[in-house]
């Protein structure tokens, strides 16, 4: 019987500790995921100021003229109810400081002319992106930004209340639900630097479970700290210490009732010890069950990187659509499993800008996470299908998955909406996959078909965005025979590394009047 505790108080423990380690790293996958979130509402915020300076560039220097485009252009985001509460035009003064161009809305936090405001806007004239402060005002909090232009010697200054109730308005995004948070300004998690939160501020720090990360702030950072307000794992994993704990309780009273009728007899001993071998194989096959979901939640959040599988040589590149974009609605990824198998995903979100960015980061956490759970390709595409709704969202999200295994080179695949991959053979024989298409998110519940295909020694398998093959001038059917001639040429008798094969693709493929990202994701299995 002690035996028996002893193991069921050692699987209760390392339920316990299963269930922790899934809610950590669940807290983190949704903690990156709001982060992403706030700094898409931060630049939305930062947008209007470096727009007013646009504007100032093309008028003509004088302060009549600078006043009224100023005026003009910057008056719908100052009121009650929209951006700001204040903002103002400065230009620098050739003896260091600066004369107030013109203002708008309420008095600024910060009193022109004095040396606060003027050392904030010298501030802003030696920042490489906004400079942001904070600045109380009377019982009121208030952010102040400045934007200069080095050309034109003008700085937008502009003063943003944070709500009364300390709620950051982008609480309301799915990414917060289920979380609370309290957001600071700086690297500091001081009760004087705390700026939003959900939760009293008598309650902070927050403390128990929690996950900290940081978000670039103009020329400062928030410093985001979440707590789980709910249990953010399955059912499953939260009951488990309770099923180890009756079903191992249950095992030892059965083993210690078996232990008794040995005496009695022997044939009726050895039916029993089956049957308790067989609930100790059940508990034990529960756990290991959680167990390997824990593993293959872990492996899904290592670092952004594209992993190494052995037997495949993987290469991807992203390429924006225009100068200054670090990054738009296309993205890839590439996941390795245990057991041999990797899976990956290519996918582009309609559109440009922050919002894209922003649906791109919530498809690609969405999906992955599904994999990583042991979703085939078209499971996890018809579990994803309903989160995605182009009506609220504006967006439609196409999706290329696929889980293969390096040992024997089968790669299955299923696609929302996406263009088909490339196959190519050693000597530079090319064919598109077979692969059924579905609808793409974003237009309701859908179902998907998967396909499936063995990548011999020495092929190639080549996952990309439309902008690899679209051009405003033809048909998308030129675009997709022209890759497969680009692709053919290069690849034959091709001994180079694969991320050289992507990057004279890329090459051959390029249009200099294209309007949308690429990315590219190949695949190749090593020479037998």
């Amino acid at each position: 019987m002690l035996i028996g505790v002893l193991a069921t108080a050692s699987g209760v423990w390392a339920s316990v500790r299963t269930d922790h380690n899934t809610e950590e790293r669940l807290l983190q996958v949704q903690t990156r995921q709001a982060a992403t979130v706030l700094a898409t509402a931060i630049g939305n915020l930062q947008q209007p100021l470096s727009a007013a300076l646009d504007v100032q560039a093309a008028v003509p220097r004088t302060p009549r003229a600078e006043r009224a485009a100023f005026s003009d252009q910057f008056a719908r985001n100052v009121g009650d109810d929209e951006l700001f509460l204040s903002a103002a035009l400065w230009r620098r003064t050739s003896d260091g400081g600066f004369v107030r161009v013109a203002s708008l809305g309420l008095p600024p936090g910060l009193q022109p002319g004095s040396t606060r405001s003027d050392d904030f806007l010298a501030r802003a004239t030696k920042a490489t992106t906004a400079a942001v402060q904070r600045v109380d005002v009377g019982q009121q909090t208030r952010f102040a930004y400045g934007l200069a232009d080095d050309d034109t010697g003008l700085v937008v200054y502009a003063e943003r209340a944070i709500p009364a109730d300390r709620r950051a308005p982008v609480d309301r995004d799915s990414a917060f639900s289920g979380l609370d948070y309290a957001i600071y300004l700086g690297s500091s998690t001081d009760l004087d630097d705390m700026t939003t939160t959900d939760v009293d501020p008598s309650d902070l720090p927050l403390t128990g479970l929690t996950y900290e990360t940081s978000v670039p702030f103009g020329d400062n950072m928030l410093t985001l700290v979440t707590r789980p307000r709910e249990h953010l794992g399955s059912e499953l994993g939260q009951q488990m210490p309770w099923l180890v704990l009756v079903g191992g309780l249950t095992v030892t009273f059965a083993a210690l009732a078996v232990a008794r009728q040995v005496l009695r007899a022997r044939e009726r001993a050895e039916s029993d010890t089956r049957t308790i071998s067989a609930l100790y194989r059940k508990v034990e096959t529960l756990y290991g069950e959680q167990r390997d979901l824990s593993v293959r939640l872990q492996r899904a959040l290592l670092p952004q990187t594209i992993p190494t599988v052995p037997g495949i040589e993987i290469a991807a590149e992203y390429v924006a659509a225009a100068t200054g974009i670090d990054i738009g609605g296309d993205w890839y990824s590439v996941v390795e499993f245990d057991e041999g198998r990797f899976a990956f995903v290519v996918g582009d979100v309609s559109g440009h800008g922050i919002d894209a960015v922003a649906e791109m980061a919530r498809a690609r956490f969405t999906l992955r996470a599904y994999l990583v759970d042991g979703d085939a390709p078209d499971r996890a595409l018809s579990k994803c299908a309903p989160q995605f709704d182009i009506a609220a969202d504006g967006h439609l999200v196409t999706v290329i998955a696929g889980v293969g295994d390096w040992r024997t080179g089968e790669v299955t695949m299923a696609s929302a909406g996406h263009l088909v991959p490339l196959l190519i053979d050693p000597e530079g024989a090319t064919e598109f996959v077979p692969l059924p298409v579905g609808p793409p998110l974003g237009t309701g519940p859908s179902s998907y078909e998967a396909a499936t295909v063995v990548l011999q020694p020495g092929w190639t398998l080549v996952c990309y965005t439309d902008g690899l093959v679209e051009r405003r001038t033809e048909d998308i059917d030129a675009g997709l025979d022209r890759l497969a001639r680009v692709a053919a040429g290069i690849h034959s008798g091709q001994t180079n590394p694969l991320r050289s094969f992507v990057a004279a693709l890329l090459d051959g493929m390029r249009d200099d009047a294209r309007s949308d990202d690429i990315a590219v994701l190949a695949l190749k299995r090593a020479d037998a």
